[in-house]
């Protein structure tokens, strides 16, 4: 799991380093659009302008592949830690570092292609045009709608900042989707673990809703040991209610002819119910719910017919639910007949109490009278069962806030430099007239809140709604397949929000804080 969230992270990343090489390239193109012109006019091939471009950047694209293989070989301990723990060492560790190899040579090999993908538009470049007017001004249609003497309500240079946005809606369109992703890849793995982690998840997971359960197995006379426990918890004052769930295997029919075999659970549902994808609990002794995984095996849905084999004769049952279950491989079924099997898997008898008793006092109570049974919390149940995956997702929750603030800060620090850079004779003019080195940035802080709250909001929105569905085809790789998020409003509203715009914030003061240095002199010497 924690692995799909890691390539998760790596596919945005590298999305988003596609967004910067585009911006990047295109700012550097528009820089150089005059000196394109003449190596044209000279009688330059196209292929060889580009194989100028081409090795600069190939050059830069090979240096940060090595450097992130090298990176990845110095953190991947920490990664592989749980996985360490519960499946040991690798014989093919050489294997793993080759694969490494070959990712980051795929990597490069696409950067290229793309970079040589975006360098295409040198064949439109016209050499007399680009000589004589340099590259070609962006198209303001949009902008001319907003007049400044019509303004009443916003400040003039929050006034400049969103009509410089409308005017270059295509240059802003670069950070909007960075800011976009980046909301995204915040959001949707603290949403996974928010979720996996609540408490109400088990129900998801094949477990009700409980505070302790007894679980017996590997012991003689399970059926009497059961009857005494289940004749004590009726009698206990402190027991709100508690139901006896025994575990069987039963023959299976399948429609092809041959038999197979099939774990149920015998009991009353509904005293602890699970979360259904699709159906409900058993209601009578010919219904049958199965699992999804079971449900996926023998290709049945709900209203099908499965055949067992109880007390010897062919029993036709109703598969009346589908359930999530993570439990003995996620190959369940909850059933509720009679039968006089007495060989038993196991036994289930979750309990819930009245409030104010106290959990712990009683586990100990039941430990001491029934040492054949285990005794658990429900809590210390979740976390012995799953709580290694709740981990791995959590870590890889925390990569990817790093991950986040990095590129967010990275790329609004781009993007403001170059946005400066280019915008250097219109500041000048700015200057000119009358605007202070204050009044120019905040034009361009303004911008930056303006992009900033567009792509946090579509960002939070699409984690929110489209995440989930990743999340659930993510989870659903380990037993669970029918749940929803759990959102911690105050870190997906609030936080997390806040992080963003501190983020930017940050790199936007930075970026254009050589504003103040700018000469008018220098620039409207024309």
């Amino acid at each position: 799991v924690m692995i799909a969230v890691l390539m998760l992270i790596s596919i945005l990343v590298i999305i988003v380093t596609f967004l910067c090489i585009r911006f990047t390239l295109l700012a550097k193109v528009e820089d150089d659009y005059r000196e394109i012109g003449v190596l044209k006019a000279v009688g330059l091939r196209v292929s060889g302008i580009k194989k100028l471009y081409l090795a600069k950047y190939g050059a830069i694209a090979a240096v940060g592949g090595l450097l992130g293989f090298l990176l990845s070989t110095l953190l991947q301990g920490p990664f592989l830690q749980n996985i360490r723990l519960f499946m040991g060492e690798s014989d093919n560790a050489l294997l793993g570092t080759l694969f490494g190899i070959i990712g980051a040579v795929v990597i490069f090999l696409v950067v290229m292609l793309y970079v040589n993908g975006v360098l295409r538009r040198f064949r439109k470049i016209s050499p007399a045009q680009a000589i004589r007017f340099g590259a070609p001004q962006d198209k303001a249609k949009a902008a001319r709608l907003l007049q400044l003497n019509k303004s009443r309500f916003l400040p003039i240079n929050g006034f400049l900042g969103i009509k410089d946005i409308l005017a270059r809606k295509g240059l802003y369109v670069t950070m909007l989707l960075v800011l976009v992703i980046s909301s995204f890849l915040l959001v949707m793995p603290q949403n996974i673990y928010s979720t996996v982690s609540a408490r109400s998840f088990m129900t998801n997971m094949g477990i009700g809703m409980c505070d302790t359960r007894f679980d017996i197995q590997q012991t003689d006379n399970i059926l009497d040991k059961t009857a005494e426990i289940d004749t004590y918890l009726q009698q206990d004052s402190s027991v709100e209610r508690h139901a006896v769930l025994i575990s069987r295997m039963f023959e299976l029919r399948i429609e092809d002819g041959t038999a197979g075999s099939l774990k149920v659970e015998l009991g009353d549902h509904t005293a602890f119910p699970v979360e259904y994808a699709s159906g409900s609990a058993p209601a009578s002794d010919t219904e049958i719910a199965l699992s999804t995984s079971n449900a996926d095996d023998l290709s049945k849905s709900v209203g099908d017919s499965i055949v067992l084999v109880v007390d010897g004769r062919e029993t036709t049952l109703t598969v009346c639910g589908l359930y999530s279950d993570i439990t003995n491989g996620g190959m369940t079924a909850k059933a509720n007949f009679s039968t006089n099997q007495t060989d038993v898997l196991w036994v289930t008898i979750p309990v819930d109490f009245y409030d104010g008793v106290s959990i712990s006092d009683k586990i100990m109570e039941y430990r001491t009278q029934y040492p054949f049974a285990k005794v658990a919390n429900i809590d210390d149940y979740i976390d012995q069962t799953y709580g290694s995956t709740i981990a791995a997702i959590q870590t890889a929750s925390y990569v990817a806030i790093a991950a986040t603030v990095v590129l967010a800060i990275l790329v609004t620090l781009l993007f403001m430099r170059m946005l400066v850079t280019k915008d250097l004779h219109s500041i000048a003019v700015l200057k000119s007239m009358g605007f202070t080195s204050a009044d120019v940035r905040r034009q361009y802080l303004t911008r930056a809140v303006v992009v900033l709250v567009l792509g946090v909001c579509i960002g939070t929105v699409m984690a929110n709604t489209l995440g989930e569905g990743f999340g659930v085809a993510l989870v659903s790789a380990f037993g669970a397949s029918s749940f929803h998020f759990t959102i911690n409003p105050l870190f997906a509203y609030v936080f997390y929000p806040l992080l963003m715009a501190a983020c930017v914030w940050v790199a936007t003061v930075l970026g254009v804080s050589s504003i103040r240095r700018i000469k008018v002199s220098d620039y409207i010497k024309e």
